[in-house]
């Protein structure tokens, strides 16, 4: 038996509603996907092969011959076009359905009434075809989230490493699958997950919104613990239009300012995302001739993260030196910040602490931040040629050749400052002795070596 953990009760066990980090990650052990994360990218999990089509608009997916739910009712292609169409119907309120399925055709129109044709066929019990708006390189990652898992038609049975024993506040009994197709990989026959740290083998990590959500406080460093890489970033947007920022030279002043502190800063591309060292531009940015003379900016925060006083207080230091006097407004909670910062940007402030995590292995979640018409972002800086690279990349199937698009757009990124990263932040996990090995994926979900490879 294993005993972990978790910061907070779920707060659902349905696949297609789990939108917080312990909800999904509890999900993940008791439900499986097409692929599962693994690494730094996915594996086959219920699907054995897939495949997109030359142009990238159709993706076919090969299940596994003889998969059964827990209660030894065979799972059938059938079942994740069901589940999908669910997830995507208007009274689900689905917000990871809103996030990640809308590259589907057919699926934004669904969402909102109801009705319509979707790209989603049973071609047969062991074959779904899915026909996409536009290409999604990374479909096989998206699909290894939660709201893509198939539901059973009715009763509770699971499709993952573990089924449901019991579940009483603060504590959730998980036991093994017989079922799952890759029972021999599942070691533990029992695991309780419950939101007590007295007398468990392992403390998972206490963020408490899932990856793609802007970064929140996590736990600190507990003794013996470890330090994991995240795919998060620690973004202080600089809004530029309008306002004292729309001046490129002064964008550049606190550029240099937050450099001369920072220095070494992550990029655009956290170290730990694959295609990092091509994309990340070489050499040494060229510095535009800063501006001169006084000036005062606002900055805004939120007392949620943890990092938050000490930059602010550093920073403020060398924009003092650099002639920029900075006024602070402290938000109590994220939400209170998005009221005050944005997105989209309110008057009177110029300067936002604002972080953010990809929810897959691509940075297409970050670098989708700054088009013209993104919602978030903050900034409110329009590049065209900026956009037309986007469009580029989005339909590149071909990973390498991807990268390079991505790498001039990290440039225009870096030339032009619509924000600046100060830092990469890592999650912190404990373990006790005798558990035998503990890997982490940055995008949120937790994997224990011999129990699950999610």
């Amino acid at each position: 038996m294993l005993r972990l953990a978790i910061p907070l009760d779920p707060a659902t066990l349905d696949p297609a509603k789990a939108a917080d980090l312990p909800s999904l990650n509890v999900v993940h052990e008791l439900n499986a996907g097409l692929t599962r994360f693994s690494g730094r990218g996915v594996e086959p999990d219920l699907a054995e092969s897939w495949e997109p089509s030359e142009n990238g608009l159709v993706w076919t997916f090969h299940l596994r011959k003889g998969l059964r739910w827990s209660n030894d009712v065979p799972i059938t292609a059938e079942d994740f076009r069901r589940s999908w169409l669910r997830a995507l119907a208007p009274e689900t309120r689905s917000a990871y359905a809103r996030a990640e399925m809308q590259n589907i055709r057919g699926a934004r129109r669904y969402r909102v009434t109801g009705s319509g044709e979707v790209g989603v066929e049973a071609v047969d019990d062991r074959t779904l075809r899915v026909t996409l708006q536009h290409p999604v390189p990374w479909l096989d990652e998206q699909v290894a989230w939660p709201v893509f898992f198939p539901v059973p038609r009715s009763g509770t049975a699971t499709s993952g490493p573990f089924r449901l024993a019991s579940r009483n506040k603060g504590r959730l009994v998980l036991e093994r699958n017989l079922d799952y197709w890759n029972v021999s990989a599942v070691k533990p026959r029992r695991v309780v997950l419950t939101t007590s740290a007295d007398r468990v083998d392992g403390v998972l990590p206490r963020g408490l919104l899932a990856a793609g959500f802007p970064w929140v406080k996590t736990t600190t460093p507990p003794q013996r613990g470890r330090r994991l890489p995240t795919l998060s970033l620690g973004l202080l947007w600089l809004v530029t239009k309008e306002g004292p920022l729309a001046d490129p030279r002064l964008r550049e002043r606190v550029y240099v300012a937050a450099l001369h502190r920072f220095g070494g800063q992550p990029s655009f591309v956290p170290p730990a995302m694959p295609g990092y060292s091509t994309i990340v531009p070489g050499g040494n940015r060229l510095l535009l001739p800063p501006g001169d003379g006084p000036a005062r900016l606002t900055l805004a925060y939120t007392e949620r993260d943890a990092r938050a006083p000490l930059l602010v207080r550093e920073l403020r230091g060398e924009l003092a030196l650099a002639g920029i006097g900075l006024n602070l407004k402290a938000a109590p909670t994220l939400a209170a910040l998005q009221r005050v910062a944005g997105p989209p940007a309110q008057a009177g402030v110029d300067l936002v602490l604002l972080g953010w995590s990809s929810e897959f292995f691509d940075e297409y979640n970050i670098l989708d931040l700054f088009p013209c018409a993104s919602a978030f972002n903050i900034a409110r800086w329009c590049d065209r040629g900026y956009d037309r690279l986007m469009s580029r990349a989005v339909r590149e199937l071909d990973d390498e050749a991807r990268y390079r698009i991505e790498r001039e757009l990290v440039t225009k990124l870096e030339d032009s400052v619509p924000a600046i990263p100060l830092y990469s932040p890592k999650e912190h996990v404990l373990l006790n002795d005798g558990v035998r090995g503990f890997g982490w994926s940055p995008i949120g979900f937790y994997e224990l070596t011999g129990m699950t490879r999610s």
